[in-house]
């Protein structure tokens, strides 16, 4: 089975193929709104429950899930996590680093690259690394000076 790895530091998913290969690498966040349940997702690895294809939802670049729906896995406590693209065009902060209800945000292009995966090789968990409150918002504020003076060098 092939799984995902989100490094919160980095901001980057990685879908990784039966036998550890990666096969790629894109920009995601793990951005969470002052209202949600949850503050992040505590590192550790997590069960996939959409194992084949990602739940549907409205396909909508800029709907809360993108295109291609979401990946939920199983989080102690907070229901309807995953991972999921959307939001790309909204004001403030478009694409992967807008903020969710406790989810991993990414590309709708990580999103069809992951959902065609899937269809031959089905899910088993994400590994959530380096995802601890301090770091990860520290990262994402270092990456946003990158976005607003012009460099997006980082994203994939």
């Amino acid at each position: 089975m092939s799984r995902l790895s989100f490094d919160g530091a980095t901001h980057e998913i990685t879908l990784l193929g039966n036998d550890g290969s990666v096969i790629g690498t894109w920009s995601a966040y793990n951005n969470v709104d002052s209202h949600a349940t949850i503050r992040h997702i505590h590192n550790g690895t997590y069960e996939i429950q959409d194992r084949s294809s990602p739940h549907r939802h409205t396909p909508d670049p800029n709907g809360p899930y993108g295109l291609y729906g979401i990946i939920r896995f199983n989080v102690p406590g907070h229901p309807g996590i995953g991972v999921h693209s959307g939001r790309a065009n909204a004001r403030f902060r478009p694409g992967p680093p807008h903020a969710t209800m406790g989810c991993i945000r990414t590309t709708d292009e990580a999103m069809s690259k992951i959902k065609d995966y899937m269809a031959t090789s089905s899910l088993s968990t994400i590994e959530v690394l380096n995802n601890s409150g301090p770091s990860a918002v520290g990262s994402t504020h270092r990456n946003e000076n990158r976005i607003y003076h012009g460099v997006r060098t980082y994203f994939l």
